[in-house]
């Protein structure tokens, strides 16, 4: 004789299973992210520029960042995994690999803008993934969220107006 689950006692399983679920769902919620610790001359995150032209435009990717303002490197990824760009400079030159072309310019600045698709503060930027608040003409820097490895940066002259975003990660794999 085969025995069916009551109905009721079927359902009141159901019903903990859910609980149970709902409680783990609302745990991992809360849990708090894990802060974000600084390795001298060594980045790795995501970073986004958006400029608001008439048409605005985007640019977002993974990056690894090693170095200083004089000297570095700074590669960024697909989102494959693959590098699409790698910069390197030091006080004689910048160089921009994209692969299938090499660019020797004089200034790191232009180089970047190339990249990014729109000028970037790049003394400026190594300070601010330092968690200093350097003041950069034009650009105001919020570094409040820095110890979950967050910085936002806008840019309001000269315009058009543009907005970076880091998002560090955690990890020490370099």
């Amino acid at each position: 004789m085969s025995t069916v689950p009551h109905p009721v006692a079927a359902r009141s399983s159901r019903r903990t299973w859910l609980a149970l679920l709902a409680s783990a769902c609302l745990l991992a919620a809360c849990a708090a992210p894990r802060p974000y610790v600084l390795r001298q001359g060594i980045w790795r995150g995501r970073i986004a520029l958006n400029t608001e032209e008439e048409r605005p435009q985007s640019f977002s990717a993974e990056f690894a960042l090693r170095g200083s303002p004089q000297q570095g490197e700074l590669e960024i990824y697909n989102p494959l995994g693959n590098i699409i760009a790698r910069l390197r400079w030091s006080p004689h030159q910048a160089l921009l690999d994209k692969g299938t072309e090499q660019i020797a310019g004089a200034s790191l600045d232009a180089l970047v803008a190339q990249v990014f698709g729109a000028p970037i503060p790049i003394a400026a930027l190594f300070d601010w993934l330092s968690g200093q608040a350097r003041q950069e003409p034009g650009w105001q820097v919020d570094l409040s969220r820095y110890g979950q490895g967050r910085i936002h940066a806008l840019r309001e002259q000269p315009l058009p107006r543009a907005s970076l975003r880091v998002i560090l990660h955690a990890d020490d794999s370099l």
